[in-house]
């Protein structure tokens, strides 16, 4: 039997930083990256700010601060604090303010949600305040005043919110509150409610859910990624993963909806999803539940890859594990756990455990993990001898690491006779491989050669702009 296809470790324990087990939880701690871990706590009577920078772990630092909230930024050294209304943005290394605001009404949610961006969320509405230029953004736009995003839906009335997230061009927002069922006695326990709100046509709608994300993800032979949202809910009657397309673009393959079971164990009765991850890298969903349960969904099909219970303890935090495109959260215990692919163990434990070849191949492939060359091997060989020479360079585009992107492949392409009024094999298999991105030296080398015989320069030079030739032609 194949080991388990996660890499599960404990980066860290709070406890043994220094940190009091009463300063471990959803009140008192932030992690709002993988950088660093923000706590508040008391200690002989003083209030006290401690970060835990990941990268320098053991060079814990302690700043006299009386906050009721601290939130540091996801990549530098720079902390956002809350005083009842008052928003202070402070540069720590410069020992300096950025910025202050006083708020009209009090915050019961914050979050960075950018390098430049803090959302802000009261009992009425949402706020976005671009409130700092980052080391990796010295020329962002800021502004001293948050601005108003949209209205709070009646649906989270009462609820305590626990988190908010955006996509990336800020399009799509989401607003996640939970509430105890105190109505409905044959409801679930714990009541989970979304607000999904589209900035473009200035509309919400209320979800049912208790975790949430925005994913993207580039399907079977389309030129651009698909936009998703995905989110996770338990009721009384069950449990369900939910992923929708959201944004269609016409010139893309649709997305069909998917709605798969959550399996809970028998004694995990009151248990439901708190947080979910995703990894653009890999496909892959990871939801983790109030108990310590990580589940590994594949974002295209929906189907369940792998359960196990990782933590003991509450997981009441997490965020994506840049590094390893996984997922990392802190538990009651003061553990930092880290839970990612284990990249040599995935695809022998889908073809091995799973039995799923179609699963594996495409995870293979978009993840460029090893354990299925030879399945791709195979396939590209039986699809270019039976003449399906559009198939087989599909197959070769998409193969892990590039394994069947070769000269010996260019010269199979190069030796295949062209049909009269057909597209040569040569240039389909260029065509699929401009689709996919960026070519390598050989396949520039090869593709430029016709090219400027013909004369026409200006078609590499828009390749290049475009980042879809290697530089080395020039050089």
């Amino acid at each position: 039997m194949v080991d388990r296809p996660i890499a599960f470790q404990e980066l860290l324990q709070l406890t043994a930083l220094g940190i009091q087990p009463g300063s471990i939880g959803f009140a008192t701690l932030t992690l709002e990256s993988d950088r660093f871990v923000c706590v508040r706590e008391e200690v002989n009577g003083a209030k006290q700010v401690v970060i835990i920078d990941m990268l320098d772990p053991n060079n814990v630092v302690r700043r006299p601060i009386s906050a009721e909230s601290a939130i540091m930024h996801l990549d530098d050294k720079v902390i956002a604090l809350r005083a009842q209304r008052q928003l202070q943005i402070f540069n720590i290394e410069q020992k300096a303010k950025v910025r202050a605001h006083l708020m009209h009404e009090d915050v019961t949610f914050w979050k960075w949600i950018s390098p430049t961006t803090i959302g802000i969320v009261t009992e009425t509405a949402v706020y976005h305040w671009t409130c700092y230029a980052p080391s990796s953004q010295p020329d962002a736009q800021t502004s001293d005043t948050p601005v108003k995003v949209f209205d709070r839906h009646a649906s989270l009335a009462g609820n305590q919110i626990i988190n908010y997230r955006v996509t990336p061009d800020e399009k799509w927002l989401v607003l996640v509150g939970i509430s105890s069922n105190t109505t409905n006695p044959a409801g679930f326990k714990v009541k989970g409610a979304m607000q999904l709100y589209s900035k473009e046509r200035g509309v919400s709608q209320p979800i049912e859910g208790h975790a949430a994300s925005f994913a993207e993800i580039r399907l079977e032979g389309a030129s651009d990624d698909t936009k998703l949202f995905t989110f996770a809910v338990r009721t009384a009657t069950g449990a369900k993963l939910h992923v929708v397309e959201i944004d269609h673009q016409a010139n893309l393959p649709a997305y069909a909806k998917k709605a798969v079971d959550v399996f809970f164990p028998p004694e995990a009765t009151n248990d439901f999803p708190v947080a979910m991850q995703v990894s653009k890298r890999y496909g892959i969903v990871y939801l983790v539940t109030k108990y310590g349960f990580i589940h590994l969904y594949d974002l295209e099909s929906g189907a369940c890859i792998y359960m196990n219970r990782i933590s003991g303890e509450t997981m009441f935090t997490t965020c994506e594990h840049r590094a390893t495109s996984g997922i990392i959260g802190i538990n009651r215990k003061g553990q930092v756990l880290s839970v990612t692919v284990d990249e040599e163990v995935m695809i022998p434990y889908i073809l091995s455990t799973l039995n799923n070849t179609e699963l594996a191949i495409r995870i293979a492939s978009r993840g460029g993990l090893p354990g299925a060359d030879d399945l791709f091997q195979r396939q590209f060989a039986q699809l270019f001898q039976s003449g399906d020479y559009s198939g087989a360079a599909k197959v070769a585009a998409g193969s892990p690491r590039g394994i069947l992107r070769t000269s010996q492949t260019i010269d199979m392409f190069k030796g295949v006779p062209v049909q009269q009024g057909q597209l040569s094999p040569i240039l389909q298999y260029f065509g699929i491989l401009l689709e996919r991105g960026k070519l390598n030296k050989y396949e520039s080398l090869e593709l430029a050669r016709p090219v400027l015989v013909q004369g026409r320069k200006q078609l590499l030079e828009k390749w290049l702009k475009e980042d879809k030739a290697s530089t080395l032609i020039f050089t």
